[in-house]
């Protein structure tokens, strides 16, 4: 009789926690706006000195990132990067002889990137970008890199695609695009409990509704994916999802249509 109580309180107090974090989660969904979140993520990342690190520049892909570029990438020689940070995938690509250009929404990566890239004699400039959009390359390019977990921080299922969709236009069809991302680790119903919070509170603001999957950390804003969220949104963008893991990290290749 004690195993089976001490067995259930856990699992009560679980979902006692889990209903709090959802209450916390969704009332600050609720209560600040796009720009505000925007500001704890710069804040954050201006803050966070290992991207701004040569070391962990240097230190290449992790192993599920190479075997991504390994697998799907072979005939590619050119790609646009996405979401560059300090310069991590432009010396990892460059490395295994790609030619790499890359764009980034903050300014100090920007900075640190550029000086670590001239550093190392790597012939790449990162551009400046507006958040959430990619800049107009004339050039087209062979494959699609999107930084890892850049898609994740984006704001809204329209503004991912609409993006996907500027970075569509920089490939011909056949190829490739790797995205990273948060995965959903918990049931549907925890991240409905949040979304549903957050909207009753945005409602009284006569703000915009969050989706189901968005969260909100210390640090910053981030978006939880379903398998069937990337490839939906992949597909309105104009790919067909290729390959879909959570295996290490969340990862998935879309293949330009």
């Amino acid at each position: 009789m004690m195993i089976k109580i001490h067995k259930q309180s856990y699992r009560y107090f679980y979902q006692l926690i889990d209903l709090l974090t959802a209450c916390f989660v969704g009332f600050w969904l609720g209560v600040l706006d796009r720009n505000s979140m925007y500001q704890i993520d710069q804040q954050f990342y201006d803050s966070e000195a290992i991207y701004r690190d040569e070391e962990y520049n240097q230190s290449g892909f992790w192993e599920w990132e190479f075997k991504a570029i390994q697998t799907h990438f072979q005939t590619c020689k050119t790609i646009l990067l996405a979401g560059a940070g300090g310069g991590r995938e432009i010396f990892a690509l460059h490395a295994l002889g790609y030619e790499v250009d890359a764009f980034e929404c903050n300014p100090n990566f920007v900075k640190f990137a550029n000086e670590f890239l001239q550093k190392h004699q790597i012939n790449c400039t990162i551009q400046i970008a507006a958040r959430d959009t990619c800049p107009i390359y004339e050039k087209i390019y062979d494959g699609l890199i999107v930084g890892w977990t850049a898609y994740s921080l984006i704001q809204g299922r329209q503004t991912r695609i609409d993006f996907l969709k500027q970075m569509r236009d920089r490939v011909k069809s056949g190829s490739p695009i790797l995205l990273s991302f948060l995965y959903a680790y918990k049931s549907a119903k925890y991240y409905k409990m949040i979304s549903t919070i957050a909207n009753l509170i945005r409602a009284i603001r006569w703000q915009s509704k969050t989706e189901i999957g968005d969260f909100i950390l210390p640090e910053n804003f981030v978006h939880y994916f379903s398998k069937e969220q990337i490839s939906s949104e992949l597909k309105e963008a104009g790919f067909r999802l290729e390959f879909y893991s959570e295996l290490d990290y969340g990862h998935a290749v879309g293949i330009a249509e």
